[in-house]
């Protein structure tokens, strides 16, 4: 209907070469936990994604026929969705996926807008570890953790199991990092301890010498 709401997006593709791409990027998504597409992929791949997750919630023999019918190989991945996808969602009411704007990654040609799609609360979560590097950035600064990064703590720990825990635990790898990060700039820029008119010296007799 002209003047209509889009009810979803055609990504110009026919229809069965759409159904096609949005398999792909899920059964990408359940394979490596976080992808990179372009931001129109990544929010009609994150409503399948949601559907997806909602049907292992359930576990029935009907969501599992469902699921088997849009993953690309199904004997790999249904058993990841309806034991550690569904365990880590169990309590969570929604919002299993999240979509991050990024920097063109086609940047010669079309600069096409991008995006990373992501299952929260796992090993991925950008959320999670940039909330931990700010902790470590803050807590080293005289003004202490900000109320901004106090609330985001609280929204990537909420619904992870032992939250807290891992999030102290990100923190403390992220500290050593940083440790031997100054270390090595430190190595970097070390000063030569040589005489510096010496060292002209030396120079200036071999340059004598080999002429």
């Amino acid at each position: 209907m002209a003047g209509g709401a889009l009810k979803y997006r055609h990504l110009s593709r026919s229809s069965s070469h759409r159904q096609a791409l949005l398999r792909n990027l899920v059964t990408s998504l359940f394979t490596h936990e976080s992808i990179k597409t372009t931001w129109p992929k990544a929010k009609e791949a994150q409503r399948l994604a949601e559907k997806l997750i909602t049907l292992g919630k359930k576990n029935t023999s009907a969501t599992r026929l469902r699921a088997q019918q849009i993953f690309y190989h199904p004997l790999t991945h249904l058993n990841t969705l309806f034991t550690t996808i569904r365990a880590r969602y169990l309590n969570r009411p929604g919002g299993y996926t999240r979509v991050l704007r990024i920097e063109p990654l086609n940047k010669h040609h079309d600069q096409a807008p991008s995006a990373i799609l992501e299952l929260v609360d796992g090993p991925k979560d950008m959320r999670f570890h940039m909330t931990a590097k700010t902790l470590v950035r803050e807590r080293a600064s005289e003004g202490g953790v900000r109320e901004l990064t106090a609330r985001n703590v609280q929204k990537v720990t909420r619904y992870r199991e032992n939250g807290m825990d891992e999030l102290e635990e990100e923190v403390r790898r992220m500290e050593k990092i940083a440790g031997d990060e100054e270390v090595r700039e430190k190595a970097k820029w070390k000063v030569d301890e040589r005489p510096r008119e010496g060292w002209k010296m030396e120079r200036i007799g071999r340059l004598r010498q080999k002429t």
